[in-house]
């Protein structure tokens, strides 16, 4: 049926589930001979509860990965300093429109594949999403066609959501340029790292209380919310689950997406529907400055100054492609 709310690609390495809203992809499952099932996409834990109905489009089944464009929050967080100039996003809906409503199934002659399409209100006439397997491997090949009513630049993001409840988590970076904490607390009264610190590596990030926090190892030693971007970052990136035996390596097109933002969420919201038990990691490339470009334009001095989105116009459709893979231990 055209208006089935999910609908699931088999093959003979796994098996993948892709949502109607927000053309959110998730739960995936990979196998291999001698191993147990890797199932590495985040599925939020209250996405079947009673009232899950009645939150936002972007919450009420938050999983996995998917596309949100224009990337970013609608709300300026309290303590942004005047520095930071105010921009008016366009409407509310925050990490766009097509994050928040259902998408529509476009059908394919290939077994391996599906295809979803939306056309939201604004700038962005038309999307389509395409996810498809690449046979006889593990791995999921995600592309995005992104079609303009008007000339634009918009903040860019894919939001690859991934577990941290199966064990040791080891995540490898490749090259980058150094990252910038979040500029205000993440999640007031919770967050740890020093707001607005700059450094150089991902396993010395600082603290607000003075010291350095480990993010490339999980699940932390601590609960906490925090947000941090990363520039330049050259090469696919890759997280050991190391007591699950599995790695997963996610790549993308880093000329377009030159920058990785992290979202830690660990446990650290205790509010609904989170309630202290969402622990995932965002493993986000982004072009654009955190969650905040379309809410404000950060100082001149700042390393994310020159961030401002992807140049979009009508006379070119942009197309956008990622790739998840898993690999046994």
């Amino acid at each position: 049926m055209s208006d089935d709310p999910t609908r699931t690609l088999e093959w003979d390495s796994g098996r993948a589930e892709l949502q109607r809203l927000g053309a959110m992809l998730g739960p995936v499952w990979f196998s291999a001979d001698g191993h147990p099932d890797f199932a590495p996409l985040q599925v939020a834990p209250w996405h079947a509860e009673p009232g899950a109905a009645a939150l936002p489009g972007i919450l009420r089944r938050l999983r996995g990965d998917w596309p949100c464009v224009p990337f970013g929050r609608t709300d300026r967080p309290a303590g942004l300093g005047d520095d930071w100039l105010a921009r008016d996003p366009g409407d509310a809906w925050g990490h766009g429109y097509a994050s928040n409503h259902a998408w529509d199934w476009l059908e394919t002659d290939d077994p391996h594949a599906l295809a979803l399409a939306i056309e939201p209100p604004g700038p962005v006439r038309r999307m389509t999403r395409v996810v498809e397997v690449e046979p006889y491997t593990r791995a999921l090949r995600m592309t995005l066609v992104i079609e303009a009513r008007e000339p634009c630049t918009l903040p860019i993001a894919l939001h690859p959501t991934l577990r941290l409840d199966l064990g040791s988590v080891r995540l490898a970076l490749p090259a980058h340029e150094g990252g910038v904490v979040y500029p205000v607390p993440a999640e007031p009264g919770v967050s740890l790292l020093a707001p607005d610190a700059r450094f150089e590596r991902l396993d010395q990030v600082p603290l607000a209380a003075g010291g350095t926090q480990d993010l490339t190892r999980y699940p932390l030693a601590i609960d906490t919310e925090e947000l941090l971007q990363l520039r330049e970052v050259d090469g696919p990136v890759a997280l050991h689950y190391v007591d699950a035996g599995w790695t997963l390596l996610l790549d993308w097109d880093h000329r377009v997406l030159p920058d990785l933002m992290l979202w830690v969420s660990h446990r650290g919201r205790a509010y609904p529907p989170w309630n202290g038990r969402h622990l995932a990691l965002g493993v986000e490339p982004v072009r654009g400055v955190f969650d905040l470009g379309r809410i404000a334009v950060p100082p001149s001095d700042h390393p994310l100054a020159d961030r401002r989105g992807l140049m979009l116009h009508p006379d070119e459709p942009f197309i956008l492609r990622h790739r998840l893979s898993a690999h046994p231990a």
